[in-house]
């Protein structure tokens, strides 16, 4: 224990000198910098956020798979005045964020342990789940790498109160019992796969493509999905029917989701419109000229308005607001000129807990604030530092070495005459061998990712590059058979992967 917690340390001193010098921001309350000050006196970064949100102006939590050696992958806390750490657990890459109550919310996290025999760490990110109540984690929800049952990567995540969450992500794998996206929900007291990741249930119709984003309006879950139809209604009265929501005329999809409860905002991902819902069916508000493409949305409450973020060249971040009557702002262009700093990336996540409170995180883990500082939320339950995580059923156990004690005689006579029932020993086993081995990748022409593999027995395979959560090159889904294979994947350079999928799932043999 000793060696794990001084490993620790180093990164948690570091947080500390980043997050207690005070905060570099503007002279104005409008759009500047706001990312903790390092121990040499300049702003520093959180590493990548997946997500930032609000239960109130002074109350927010953002999570990011943090900088090694710098600063922790976890969830941090802002309280009017400025961020600090607050977990060191329940971080991770693409994570998301979902407030249930003032002091209850949830994270999409990568798994708390490294799975054993995984060859690629993109494979654990985003597929656990962290309940945090009043200062801790009070449970952890995950299965092993590769199980069926297993969570699949969720891309959403939104709460309608304490008994009514929303979790959502990646398609089901080929060859489950079902198809559709992967969802799950939690009603208060338990978690439910939606459809069933083990079970078939034909009577449930969920629509192609991954889901991206999820958000209620007046009592009704919607959600954002990558195919068509891009916008649908999940009926909670009904859980498992998902339907199809009308566009106005002219609008196409994908969209990227925005709401606060009493309106529900919809940014195409190409830039060139904008929807709104106030509870009578969308409306569009065309934009005079595509803003370029939208990676990030947030609203103000009160259908005040909705600002979106777009990247802007030489890594710079665009931002625009459209107000609630149709109004469109110019640009704002951040790092501004006057701040003197680098292009600091495109915007990642934005939430405005109020008007002209604004937040935008770039995908380098930079922090910009739109208005000034609030009074202090002096809440204890969020000025922790939460360094442990419970246990789940993707835990590893490990035995320890050396052959166990043998104390068979006694057990025996022990047992003769008690009536006890003595068990016999299980049989020993070789555990499976993984169905694809020798795995190997290389950057071919500077364009084309090669992947090299061998198979044990006929599979079903396919390789996709995404850029920030977006799938942006991918295989056909293709049946192999034993034996050594190569795939190949045309990147484009102007969206290089941050991440590259490589599903392989068992395939049965046709029979006759």
């Amino acid at each position: 224990m000793r060696r794990a917690l001084v490993a620790v340390l180093p990164a948690l001193l570091v947080v500390a000198a980043l997050v207690g010098s005070g905060q570099a921001r503007g002279a104005e309350p409008g759009w500047h910098s706001e990312a903790p000050v390092g121990a040499l006196g300049v702003p520093a970064p959180l590493g990548e956020i997946g997500d930032i949100e609000f239960w109130a102006p002074n109350r927010g939590v953002l999570i990011t798979a943090g900088i090694e050696g710098v600063t922790p992958a976890g969830v941090y806390a802002y309280d009017g005045s400025g961020w600090h750490l607050y977990s060191t657990v329940c971080g991770g890459h693409g994570g998301r964020i979902a407030w249930a109550g003032p002091n209850e919310f949830w994270t999409v996290s990568d798994y708390a342990t490294k799975q054993e025999g995984n060859l690629f760490a993109y494979l654990e990110e985003a597929r656990t789940l962290c309940h945090f109540v009043n200062g801790e984690v009070v449970a952890s929800y995950a299965q092993p790498i590769g199980a069926a049952s297993g969570f699949r990567r969720m891309k959403a995540a939104a709460c309608d109160g304490p008994a009514d969450c929303w979790f959502a992500g990646e398609s089901l794998p080929q060859g489950a019992p079902n198809s559709g996206p992967f969802h799950v929900f939690w009603n208060g007291a338990s978690l439910t796969e939606l459809p069933s990741l083990v079970e078939p249930q034909p009577q449930i119709e969920d629509p192609p493509g991954s889901v991206t984003g999820l958000a209620f309006l007046g009592g009704e879950l919607f959600e954002s999905a990558e195919e068509a139809p891009y916008l649908r209604r999940v009926d909670l009265a009904a859980p498992g029917v998902f339907s199809e929501v009308e566009l106005p005329a002219g609008a196409t999809g994908p969209f990227r989701l925005a709401g606060d409860g009493g309106q529900l905002w919809a940014a195409s991902v190409a830039g060139g419109s904008v929807l709104r819902d106030i509870g009578a069916g969308f409306e569009k508000i065309s934009l005079e000229e595509p803003v370029g493409e939208v990676t990030a949305a947030g609203s103000e409450p009160n259908g005040a308005g909705v600002w979106i973020g777009a990247n802007a060249a030489g890594s710079m971040a665009a931002l625009r607001r459209i107000g609630g009557d149709g109004s469109v702002s110019e640009a704002v262009v951040l790092p501004a000129p006057g701040e003197e700093l680098d292009a600091k990336g495109g915007p990642a996540a934005i939430a405005c807990p109020a008007v002209g409170q604004c937040w935008m995180a770039t995908h380098e883990g930079w922090l910009f604030h739109l208005g000034g500082s609030l009074p202090v939320d002096e809440d204890p339950a969020m000025h922790t530092l939460i360094t442990s995580r419970p246990a789940d059923e993707s835990t590893r156990v490990f035995v320890p070495p050396g052959l166990p004690e043998d104390d068979s005689g006694e057990r025996e006579a022990a047992s003769r005459g008690s009536g006890e029932e003595v068990l016999e020993p299980f049989p020993e086993s070789k555990p499976p061998k993984k169905i694809v081995f020798d795995v190997h990748q290389r950057i071919v022409g500077k364009r084309v990712l090669e992947l090299t593999f061998k198979l044990r027995a006929l599979a079903h395979v396919q390789l996709r590059a995404r850029y920030h959560g977006t799938v942006v090159a991918k295989t056909p889904k293709l049946t192999l058979g034993k034996g050594a294979h190569r795939l190949r994947l045309k990147l484009d350079p102007k969206r290089w992967p941050t991440g590259i999928d490589f599903e392989v799932h068992a395939a049965k043999k046709a029979k006759g």
